[in-house]
């Protein structure tokens, strides 16, 4: 299985690098897009990867939590696949930032490092929950490999599944999120979160099933899944469809119909049917994000077409060399024999030490919230909900780790190596609260300055506003709501009184040396373009205001 999945995933990745050196370069211009679908393929393949990323959670985790004793069979395979997801997902997010390498701004610290990070923005919400997800994920996976060699540490495993059962449907409330806060009428139901969250399960039960079909395994248990989730998400597709009148026929023949054939006994007894219906899931989920982010048919180009391609591909590398390396180093992980017999091993459950760890978990959510309204005194504190509950969980989770990691080092080691994470975690924080200047990596050409008296012809005007200032004050200078609030406060609204009061020399000046969260633009516009640029958003306050009067 490793060998040709790894093949099969070279195959698809390389070619498709030059897709993504496409879109890291040439950025959302690459892919299809319109005025109405602003993300287009990358967050739709965000999603379908965050949504897979729940199979390892959901089959060692969950099932963990209520004691369902098969979980065991699958528990790797999912695991596994987990991380394979998340670092696939993490990808596509990224091609959105425009300046891919400063990522590390989006963690929230407020003001500390001269950028202000918008905590209200679902941007920073998927940040900090994709990565704690992603951390949690790789501690538990850990854990449960130690555990294997190590007795002592299966009693940790459960308290551990219960940090993280609560924490996977906080991730995908979150993505849910980041649609239904959005202006796009039909994003906006407060069903979004569980919708996601059945979506996300049902996917994720398909890719086990495909993965477990290609380690030459069975697991009924996991095909009777497929069924039952299969009616789940047929209940919201036929609300929808009575509801907002949303109808795709291709969801219900690939993402229900075919599900079915799981009932004919002769049918199921057949690998490749197993494998073929899981896999028609996963297409049909898939093509219901599409659909979902992309609300009008476009021309997909060449780079729509890479980017799928190394989703593909880079999860079955990434998965292929994950197993082929646990498997030199916990070859006893992988040995069904040694699994079986463990599977009979009962452990007692550490509950004082995770309470500890909840107790840390919430202690940290707390003073994060603490710090971030004494630095910001008038922001709204339950607008920061959706980011305490992955930093406590984060918390919790270290703080069992640690627990564990002392049963099998001496207590001096065991302390040697927290100092040395103290230290790693304070040179970290110290790097993020440095309080520099953050500039732009690219190069931009400087211009020189002239006479504004010279003046720029009103078309120059209306290009050059469209080229630098439309992405976020809009063409009609009315506000890029939908992209400016993934970033920033929404500003205060430019009216034609409100410029008339500040003064076009003053507004001039301030789109030369930027003021708030304004960038500054000298060297890159000339004075005369800055008092041209603020002549024409003027114009539009005077038609806007000329239209709306009675």
């Amino acid at each position: 299985m490793n060998r040709n999945f790894l093949i099969f995933g070279l195959v698809l990745l390389l070619p498709s690098l030059f897709a993504v050196d496409s879109a890291l370069s040439l950025g959302p211009a690459s892919w299809a897009l319109s005025q109405k679908s602003f993300w287009g393929t990358p967050i739709a393949d965000f999603v379908f990867w965050i949504g897979l990323a729940h199979a390892g959670t959901f089959f060692s985790a969950i099932l963990l939590v209520f004691g369902v004793r098969w979980q065991h069979r699958v528990a790797f395979l999912a695991e596994l696949s987990t991380i394979a997801s998340l670092g696939v997902a993490a990808f596509f997010p990224l091609i959105h930032l425009g300046i891919p390498e400063a990522f590390y701004n989006m963690i929230p610290v407020g003001n500390a490092s001269s950028v202000y990070v918008n905590v209200e923005s679902p941007l920073i919400w998927d940040f900090v929950a994709i990565f704690v997800y992603g951390a949690v994920s790789v501690l538990y996976l850990l854990l449960h490999l130690f555990s294997v060699k190590n007795a002592c540490l299966e009693k940790y495993r459960r308290p551990f599944a219960w940090i993280l059962f609560p924490l996977v449907l906080w991730v995908h409330t979150i993505v849910s999120l980041d649609f239904a806060v959005t202006f796009v009428p039909g994003w906006q139901g407060a069903y979004f979160p569980l919708y996601f969250i059945f979506g996300a399960l049902f996917s994720g039960v398909a890719l086990v099933q495909v993965l477990v079909v290609l380690a030459h395994h069975r697991v009924r248990a996991v095909e009777d899944l497929l069924i039952a989730f299969s009616w789940a998400l047929l209940a919201f597709w036929m609300w929808e469809a009575n509801v907002k009148e949303i109808w795709h026929p291709e969801l219900l023949a690939f993402g229900f119909l075919v599900p079915q054939l799981l009932w004919i006994s002769k049918v199921r007894e057949i690998s490749a049917v197993r494998a073929l219906v899981a896999i028609s899931v996963i297409v049909s989920l898939w093509w219901e994000r599409i659909i979902l982010v992309q609300s009008e048919n476009l021309d997909w180009t060449w780079v729509d077409l890479g980017l799928i391609s190394f989703g593909i591909g880079a999860f079955c590398v990434a998965f292929s060399l994950l197993r082929i390396g646990l498997k030199k180093l916990f070859p006893q992980a992988f040995d069904e024999d040694v699994m079986e017999a463990l599977r009979a091993r009962v452990c007692s459950v550490e509950r004082k030490k995770f309470w500890i760890s909840v107790g840390v978990g919430a202690f940290a959510a707390v003073a994060f919230a603490i710090y971030f309204v004494n630095h910001a005194p008038a922001f709204p504190c339950e607008r920061m909900i959706p980011v305490l509950f992955p930093i406590g969980a984060l918390c919790a989770g270290v703080s069992l780790s640690l627990f564990a990691m002392a049963e099998l080092w001496k207590p001096r080691v065991a302390v040697l190596f927290t100092v040395l994470l103290g230290i790693f975690a304070l040179a970290f924080g110290g790097l993020l609260y440095r309080g520099t200047d953050v500039s732009y990596t690219e190069s931009f050409a400087t211009v020189e300055s002239v006479n504004p008296a010279l003046g720029t012809s009103k078309q120059a005007a209306r290009e050059l506003w469209n080229a630098r200032c439309a992405a976020c004050h809009g063409k009609d200078g009315n506000l890029n709501r939908k992209f400016v609030h993934e970033f920033y406060p929404l500003p205060q609204t430019l009216s034609l009184e409100r410029i008339d009061s500040l003064g076009l020399d003053s507004l001039s000046q301030v789109v030369l040396n930027g003021r708030n969260y304004m960038r500054p633009f000298r060297g890159r516009v000339t004075d005369a373009e800055a008092f041209a640029l603020v002549c024409y958003m003027r114009s539009l306050a005077l038609q806007k205001k000329e239209g709306s009067a009675p």
